[in-house]
């Protein structure tokens, strides 16, 4: 008899679980967590978090919380696609963000485009992503403005002779073609440009042969880890050219702290620092989470799942609502989409001094 109680009372027990547990709303996140990108991948992943506790601290939407599907794509479209099958099939997400990397978020681009699921990058620039579907947006606006913006800069400083190393992703080829693009519209000539592997540990090679080719300056394309290891490599070469970087990659700490002293001079063009209340806000929750100041993209991820929220708060459809979104104030700016689901934001130059 005892044992016949035991086996309903446990019954009872998990019956009793399985009906106080809540449904979720899930949104997908993919993005390098490991791997050589990881740097990048980390923060908007922070961001995501942070932006997702603060909605369910406030009671969700509807009663329901938001529950993220976490997937690594280490940087590789293939694991990107693979982690984007299994989100949109097991888990059966409202949207997905991401991914970092540019050749990511263009391997993943037609599978949301497919299932009719909504798809934001947080920090995929490459220029081929404005037509890469009707549901697809970023938060972050396309090389083709960078390599516009940089090309004028650096031709009206007097520099006409052009030498470029980029590594070798979507990210680093669409940041290279439309500089050349801009550059060469001026007047600027292209002496020799260098691609290396995403899984390069020294770049001597191409140092040595940008040396020879007799330009004014370098136009690098890097991510963190690499553009500490160009800097290095430029400065132990006597490579005794001005640097412009045309990614935000000097912007991380980091690569201050590794390359030291041979950072000095260099010139990155980036976003510029807008300043408002939901900033300030993110700024202080970020700090007060990560023991950090906000990390490059974080605010970004930041923004991509608070747009999400506010279409759902607001029982719309996501992907029209985004179309409709005109001067949302978010942590990252001001963002405003147009037809193609790419934003616009304004930019600044700066160089790095001691």
């Amino acid at each position: 008899m005892k044992k016949i109680v035991f086996i309903l009372l446990a019954f009872v027990l998990i019956v009793g679980c399985n009906q106080q547990k809540k449904e979720t709303i899930k949104i997908g996140l993919i993005l390098p967590l490991t791997g050589d990108a990881a740097d990048w991948g980390i923060p908007p992943r922070n961001g995501a978090q942070l932006a997702v506790d603060e909605i369910n601290k406030n009671g969700g939407i509807n009663g329901k919380l938001i529950e993220l599907i976490i997937e690594d794509d280490v940087c590789d479209p293939a694991k990107g696609v693979a982690a984007m099958n299994k989100i949109i099939s097991i888990d059966k997400p409202v949207a997905v963000v991401g991914a970092v990397c540019s050749s990511v978020t263009l391997a993943i681009a037609p599978i949301a485009e497919k299932n009719k699921i909504v798809l934001i990058s947080p920090a995929s620039t490459n220029p081929k992503i404005t037509d890469a579907g009707d549901y697809i947006f970023r938060v972050i606006p396309s090389d083709e403005l960078r390599g516009q913006v940089f090309a004028e800069h650096i031709y009206n400083l007097g520099l006409r002779k052009a030498a470029i190393i980029y590594i070798n992703n979507d990210g680093g080829k669409g940041n290279e073609q439309t500089f050349i693009k801009y550059f060469t519209k001026l007047g600027g000539e292209i002496l020799t440009s260098q691609a290396y592997a995403t899984t390069a540990k020294e770049v001597k090679t191409q140092m040595i042969k940008i040396k020879e080719s007799k330009a004014e300056f370098i136009l690098a394309i890097s991510q963190i880890q690499d553009a500490v290891t160009v800097l290095k490599n430029a400065k132990e070469l006597n490579v005794n050219l001005p640097f412009y970087f045309q990614t935000e990659a000097l912007e991380d700490p980091k690569v201050a702290e590794l390359a030291g002293d041979a950072i000095i001079g260099s010139t990155y063009i980036t976003f510029a620092k807008e300043k408002s209340p939901e900033i300030d806000k993110f700024k202080n929750l970020y700090k007060a989470k990560f023991n950090t100041e906000p990390e490059l993209f974080s605010a970004e991820a930041y923004d991509a799942i608070n747009l999400i929220y506010a279409a759902l708060k607001e029982s719309k459809e996501i992907k029209e609502y985004l179309y409709t979104t005109k001067d949302y104030h978010g942590a990252s700016g001001s963002i405003s989409f147009d037809s193609n689901g790419d934003v616009a934001k304004k930019l600044e130059i700066i160089t790095m001094d001691k």
